[in-house]
Parts: C-alpha cells; sequence; structure tokens
C-alpha cells in the first residue's frame, strides 16, 4: 500500500467527511486499536502507582511539601517590580511547575478512582 501525499489526504477528508478516515486496512485498524488499549492500561497503571506513592507515609509528606511550593502558593509577580520580560520568563517557569504538580495530583485521583477535576475553573 502506497502512502498518500498530504494534499490527497486533505482533499479526501474535505469530500468525504469523517468517513473518509475509515477506510483505512483492517491490520492497521486493530494495530491501532491494541496500541490504545495498552496505552489506557499504561495510564492505569501509573495511575495507581502514584495513589500507591501518595497513600504511603513518605510519599504523602514528599508530595504534599511539593504541592506547599507550587499549586498551593500564590504568587505576586506584578508587585516584584520585575520588568516585563523577566515576569514572563517566571510565570512560565512556575507553570511548568504548576502543570506536573497538577499532573501528579491527577494521576493520583484517577488510581483512587476519584473524579478528575479540571485545573482551571
Amino acid at each position: 500500500m502506497q502512502p498518500l501525499d498530504i494534499e490527497s489526504i486533505i482533499s479526501g477528508a474535505a469530500e468525504g467527511g469523517w468517513d473518509w478516515f475509515k477506510q483505512a486496512n483492517e491490520r492497521i485498524k486493530k494495530d491501532i486499536d491494541l496500541k490504545q488499549k495498552r496505552a489506557a492500561e499504561d495510564q492505569r497503571a501509573i495511575a495507581s502507582a502514584w495513589a500507591r506513592f501518595y497513600n504511603s507515609p513518605d510519599g504523602r509528606k514528599a508530595l504534599e511539601a511539593m504541592f506547599d511550593v507550587t499549586l498551593r502558593r500564590a504568587v505576586y509577580m506584578a508587585t516584584a517590580g520585575w520588568d516585563p520580560a523577566t515576569m514572563a520568563t517566571y510565570g512560565a517557569f512556575r507553570e511548568g511547575q504548576n502543570s506536573l504538580a497538577h499532573d501528579i495530583a491527577r494521576h493520583i485521583s484517577a488510581g483512587e478512582k476519584e473524579a478528575i477535576k479540571p485545573r482551571d475553573v
């Protein structure tokens, strides 16, 4: 089977809608389904591991300390007297820390079979 160029893919999708993508080879569909199933199993295993770690005395202490200095820590960059580029750089740095901490908290909730709350509400 010869792979299609990007123009053929776009024009085919435009003409056929989402059904156009259903023409994939059965073997390819099975491979995709298997990869998706394995990825879902991996995510459940990772969530379970984070939940076990959080529910251990040392894990809870370590993660609570991390959450205290990331997600629970208020930051007022406007009052720091920094130039805009410095504020933007620090804001990106803090967002990276918070993003990782939130991802860990999300895995813990999934591992404990709790409802996953959106980060920004």
